[in-house]
């Protein structure tokens, strides 16, 4: 939390009232979108895992095809959104669009119901404090290297895949290891 605290005011200090206002006003209207593409899934796929392990191949596999296609359509309906409502900022579109990929990232939510279900959350943990750490120094290194405002989106979407990847490697690691 202390390196989040620390990067975060440094981030803010370096991009400025108007930059990392913008910045986290397309992150929180991405976030708007996130409900659409996570679907309310979570305590009805880790129940099901629970109660029907045999299944679980299926039942991941239908999950996450969902809320792929959830994010899909969340994503469609970002950008969209944000050039109806925002026809004349084009920084803020852009930026929009780009945060807005995260969005399908969010089916890999579906391997962190296996772990939950397995109650082995320490992994998911590990891959998102590791990801975090890695967007942290990335973000440090553009202050350096006195990056403009897209460099930050990027390293967020970066962040987001390197989730979406680690949570796929672990769970192929684990679920292995566990039968």
């Amino acid at each position: 939390m202390g390196v989040g605290v620390i990067v975060g005011i440094w981030v803010a200090r370096y991009l400025g009232p108007e930059m990392f206002g913008l910045l986290n006003y397309a992150m929180a209207f991405v976030a708007l979108f996130g409900v659409v593409a996570s679907l309310g899934f979570s305590g009805l796929v880790v129940r099901e895992l629970v109660n029907q392990p045999e299944n679980a191949n299926t039942i991941l596999g239908t999950a996450f095809l969902l809320q792929f296609l959830s994010g899909i359509l969340a994503y469609i309906l970002v950008v969209v959104t944000i050039i109806l409502l925002q026809p004349e900022n084009d920084l803020l579109r852009l930026i929009v669009m780009v945060l807005g990929l995260t969005l399908v990232f969010k089916a890999s939510e579906v391997v962190k119901y296996w772990f939950e279900s397995q109650v082995m959350s320490k992994y998911t943990v590990w891959v998102e404090n590791g990801a975090f750490l890695l967007m942290s120094a990335a973000q440090v290194l553009l202050i350096l290297y006195q990056a403009p405002i897209m460099g930050f989106v990027w390293v967020t979407v970066a962040s987001s895949l390197s989730v979406f990847i680690g949570l796929f490697a672990v769970y192929i690691w684990r679920a292995e290891g566990s039968g």
